[in-house]
């Protein structure tokens, strides 16, 4: 119930820096579908749990194995490269097949009782035991049974899907103080780290002169006035997400509150002038960590 009544802002600062803000999100966004159509009670079939956002296949197997003690397969990463590797089974795990071929076997084998001790054991074995790299077969209960153990081959199984190259964003960061507020904005609602505030983010690595100009362009500073402005480099950082990396330089701006004229009402078009204080309480991505 508190979840669902809680505003995104709030939400969003207490999983500060946690990633995957998507994540907070859908825990929202399936509070609120709780609340509204199960009387705020987590149902216990797994047909229903699929109709909540944000909760998927193996969420739904897992909570109603685990809560509700339902004999329904909880088919995770680990589970599939078990499975894999017990039947030298050639399958990439991404594949919507693989997970249609997995969730089959295991619900042949997963029984009437205790289903969800099952699924958690499986969890567990392919987390401590059956691991991507260097498994330790020598100590797995299940290893006399496992194809690829006894051909000698476990980390063959399953196949390795071709690794893209990371692709690499540039991107400089600018944090403007005008008198003692921050000039900030919020993300689109859609897309990468949706939602959450931003210092000043523009596409490229900008030079001093660059910087200059963009201050004269979108808050009318004079690049000829040196007491408008004051600028310091705060020096590169950068992020990687899971599909993208960001190389980042940052710069800190500090403009007197009394000069230029009509630099605060154009500061006002590019997003919000926020206090220390504010500044504090807002949710930034961690991303931008290096220059919050």
């Amino acid at each position: 119930m508190t979840l669902a009544s809680a505003s995104e802002d709030e939400v969003f600062k207490l999983w500060e820096g946690l990633g995957y803000y998507s994540r907070a999100r859908n825990l929202m966004r399936g509070a609120r579908y709780v609340c509204d159509h199960f009387n705020g009670t987590l149902p216990s079939s797994p047909d229903l749990l699929l109709e909540i956002p944000g909760i998927g296949p193996y969420m739904a197997g897992a909570i109603a194995s685990q809560a509700f003690d339902v004999p329904v397969p909880a088919v995770d990463g680990n589970c599939i490269r078990i499975f894999c590797r017990l039947d030298a089974l050639p399958l990439i795990p991404s594949d919507k097949s693989t997970y249609n071929e997995i969730f089959s076997r295991v619900k042949n084998l997963i029984p009437q009782e205790d289903p969800g001790d099952f699924n958690e054991a499986l969890m567990d074995l392919g987390s401590l035991v059956c691991t991507p790299k260097s498994p330790r077969c020598s100590i797995c209960p299940l290893a006399a049974d496992c194809s690829a153990s006894l051909l000698g081959l476990p980390e063959k199984f399953p196949q390795r899907k071709e690794k893209k190259e990371t692709p690499i964003e540039e991107h400089t960061i600018l944090k403007i103080y005008i008198g003692e507020k921050i000039l900030v904005r919020k993300r689109p609602d859609k897309g990468l780290l949706a939602g959450l505030f931003e210092l000043m983010d523009l596409p490229g690595t900008l030079s001093h002169h660059d910087v200059v100009q963009w201050l004269s362009d979108h808050l009318g500073i004079d690049p000829s006035d040196e007491d408008s402005f004051d600028i310091r480099v705060l020096g590169p950082s950068r992020h990687v997400f899971s599909h993208l990396r960001w190389q980042m330089l940052g710069y800190e701006i500090r403009i007197p509150s009394s000069r230029p004229k009509g630099v605060t009402k154009k500061a006002a078009s590019l997003g919000h002038l926020v206090t220390p204080e504010e500044y504090e309480n807002l949710a930034f991505a961690s991303a931008i960590r290096a220059y919050r």
